[in-house]
């Protein structure tokens, strides 16, 4: 703000010496001070709202993470359902996805964003995966054997409380299969959202 001021004052400065007068007439000098008051009032309110803004930024939670399976080859069929573990690590900001037992912790409450993928390619197994909260399925993704590779995509906003769980089962009878290209990937995030007061705690 200081350096716009000095432009100013040097702009006056220019305006001078081109006129050839030793001083602006009193009536340009009153217009150009309202300017200048009115310029400056503006400057203030930018910078507030600038200020405001980094402040809303600094006060967002930072929880996102995306996990490969990290296999190489083929995982199932199981005779009995079982959380899929994503081992191979991509982003884990806040550190609530445990890659040793595959199940993500909510650290706090708010709106989240999941997201999976899972590749198959038996010919005799199912591709089925389905999205759990805590022990709740939320929705539930299959396929019939084909012989070729096929793709089991699935993605949900929850309203997690501190604590809550959400992972990604195989259900029985099911195969996934994956490579160093990471095929099978489960991701979540945090969104920056202000929850209405009918959802606040």
């Amino acid at each position: 703000m200081r350096a716009t001021l000095v432009l100013l004052w040097f702009f006056v400065s220019c305006v001078q010496l081109l006129r050839g007068d030793d001083q602006l007439a009193v009536e340009d000098q009153t217009c150009f001070f309202r300017e200048l008051k009115d310029m400056v009032k503006q400057l203030k309110y930018s910078q507030s709202q600038i200020d405001e803004l980094k402040k809303q930024n600094a006060d967002i939670p930072k929880v996102a993470f995306s996990f490969a399976s990290g296999l190489n080859g083929y995982f199932g069929p199981l005779s009995v359902e079982s959380t899929l573990i994503f081992r191979k690590q991509i982003t884990n900001i806040g550190n609530a996805y445990n890659p040793l037992t595959g199940v993500f912790t909510a650290p706090l409450r708010g709106i989240y964003y999941f997201r999976f993928n899972v590749v198959g390619s038996s010919k005799s197994s199912r591709l089925a995966v389905s999205l759990m909260k805590n022990e709740e399925r939320i929705f539930d993704v299959s396929k019939l054997p084909q012989g070729s590779n096929q793709y089991a995509v699935g993605g949900a906003t929850l309203l997690l409380q501190p604590g809550d769980h959400v992972y990604v089962n195989l259900r029985s009878d099911s195969q996934i299969t994956d490579d160093n290209n990471n095929h099978c990937a489960f991701s979540a995030v945090i969104l920056p959202t202000t929850l209405p007061n009918e959802l606040k705690g």
